[in-house]
């Protein structure tokens, strides 16, 4: 029980300093290439995620709610990157007035959402079950806009790399907790997601 419990803690430490090194990194490469680096629905999804789970809906364990807290701070900065340089990104097609409008409609709507399952379903762990879903999405998007954007502008291996090892390591800590072949088969769907984004990025130029 101890060795299991010891393996726990190391998952639960390898998953918020890895996710912090992600933040971190997409900030950064943020404000140096001018730009935002991590997709609008998965940023939607995160800081709205990370808000009801740290102030309204707070989880079982009282350390992964004050890393909410800090990762909703990082996730402030980054929604601050998208409206400061995102403009240039918009879709031609549609009129630049819709730019603040839409990002803050994905915002509520992520919210509303999030906070609609957690209030459903307040006998289950939905932190946990939504953060799954969130991955999925925000693994997708980020291979999505790599490919949109076909450079590395916003991204590195190493916000990559972070990602994927924070995620996998996660997905293991989540299954010995709860054994959910669900949320096991979410977390694989990310590996796999992950592991290709980061042979896309590898191949791809720098910004």
């Amino acid at each position: 029980m101890e060795s299991i419990d010891m393996v726990e803690n190391a998952l639960a430490v390898i998953t918020g300093l890895a996710w912090t090194v992600a933040y971190l990194g997409i900030i950064h490469r943020g404000f140096r290439d001018k730009t935002y680096g991590m997709p609008l629905t998965a940023l939607a999804l995160n800081i709205t995620w990370e808000f009801i789970f740290a102030f309204l809906v707070p989880g079982r364990f009282g350390l992964q709610v004050a890393i909410n807290v800090v990762w909703f701070c990082f996730d402030v900065v980054i929604l601050y990157t998208y409206f400061a340089f995102g403009r240039k990104e918009f879709p031609a097609s549609v009129h630049q007035r819709w730019f603040i409008p839409w990002g803050v409609l994905l915002v509520a709507i992520s919210f509303v959402t999030q906070y609609s399952a957690a209030r459903e379903f307040p006998d289950l762990p939905m932190d946990t079950y939504t953060a799954f879903v969130v991955n999925v999405i925000m693994s997708v998007a980020f291979i999505t806009m790599l490919a949109r954007r076909g450079s590395r502008a916003g991204q590195s291996l190493v916000i990559a790399t972070s990602k994927w090892l924070g995620s996998a390591a996660v997905t293991v800590l989540v299954f010995l907790d709860l054994g959910s072949s669900l949320l096991l088969t979410l977390g694989v769907c990310v590996f796999v997601l992950d592991v290709i984004y980061i042979v896309m990025l590898a191949r791809t130029r720098a910004a």
